[in-house]
């Protein structure tokens, strides 16, 4: 399933604010820098199918921990981790941090082979856990498929096409025009229809009534979303999701996304969160699912914090925690 931060968005890390505040003030400079953009991420691309896929994706691991920790994202990574993990040792911050900027430069690099994935050599490589099937009425009713930012988010999207069933995913458009159709190239291999972020209030509707499952990852903020807790605080969260499955009756189906060893991966479909019967409120509801799918995802990231990409920051500003500010300069000098 695609997310809000995409699998190419590895250039836009790294060099995204640096092409927004040049580009800003000499507008006449946009194309070229997101020429320059475009051409970073279609060269990694490229390099990465001129390689066997093992050795394409150490290859983005190598890079991602090379690159991410000069990005200006690497912040928002620590200062995550110190409100999802306080009280560890500050070179954990660092190596926990670098092992995520390898992981989105092993989902970039993987990005070039999602095809083998899906019907390719690949294919074999990824387990699929089904525990949601006994608790469905059958395989092929919709679903609303929900996860996060986690391994290779990208692959959850093997669930729905193992199963048979149409889905429309939901991701997040590139400001830069050139690397979003470079990223619609490329997913067109999930065999999934893409709706934008902006445009998912009116397109998902019209998705379910056409048979459509849905896919969301919903782990990142949400600006327009709820407060709902996250790791013991309240954070922006989509609800999106618990409210669609209370109105057309349909399973929400978390499902999860591990690296086992380098292209080795597990994908675990879980049972469905279902709401506390009867509803009386679908408000409050889709609250408390939404609270139970967020607990899940803190189990999911405590037992593969290197795995969670968490570049954007997570939780709402406000006065900062002075001891999240002493971790995150320790973390910064210890490496």
């Amino acid at each position: 399933m695609c997310g809000e931060d995409g699998s190419t968005t590895v250039a836009k890390h790294f060099l995204g604010r640096t092409l927004e505040r040049w580009a800003r003030p000499l507008p006449f400079l946009r194309h070229p820098l997101w020429t320059a953009e475009a051409a970073l991420a279609a060269g990694v691309l490229a390099l990465s199918r001129s390689l066997r896929p093992a050795a394409a994706s150490n290859f983005g691991e190598r890079l991602g921990r090379m690159l991410g920790p000069k990005s200006y994202k690497h912040r928002h990574v620590l200062t995550n981790l110190a409100i999802a993990f306080p009280g560890r040792d500050p070179a954990w911050y660092e190596e926990t941090a670098r092992a995520i900027w390898g992981n989105l430069g092993r989902v970039l690099a993987e990005f070039a082979f999602l095809e083998r994935f899906l019907e390719g050599e690949l294919a074999e490589r990824v387990e699929i856990v089904d525990h949601a099937s006994p608790h469905l009425r059958n395989r092929r009713q919709q679903i609303i498929f929900v996860g996060a930012h986690l391994a290779n988010w990208e692959l959850a999207a093997l669930v729905p096409n193992r199963w048979s069933l149409p889905v429309t995913v939901v991701h997040a458009r590139q400001t830069n025009p050139l690397l979003d159709r470079l990223i619609a190239r490329r997913r067109q291999a999930l065999r999934a229809r893409l709706v934008a972020v902006g445009e998912s209030a009116r397109l998902l509707p019209k998705a379910l009534a056409e048979g459509h499952s849905l896919g969301l990852l919903v782990d990142q903020r949400f600006d327009d979303g709820e407060l709902v807790p996250f790791f013991g605080r309240e954070a922006q969260t989509a609800v999106t999701p618990a409210r669609l499955a209370l109105r057309h009756g349909l399973p929400l189906v978390p499902v999860r996304v591990e690296r086992l060893d380098g292209l080795d991966l597990r994908i675990t479909v879980y049972e469905p969160i279902e709401p506390e019967a009867p509803v009386r409120d679908r408000r409050e509801a889709a609250l408390a699912m939404t609270a139970r799918l967020n607990r899940l995802f803190e189990d999911w990231i405590r037992a593969r914090p290197g795995e969670w990409l968490c570049a954007k920051r997570r939780w709402p500003k406000g006065p900062e925690d002075p001891k999240l500010r002493a971790n995150r300069r320790r973390a910064v000098t210890a490496a």
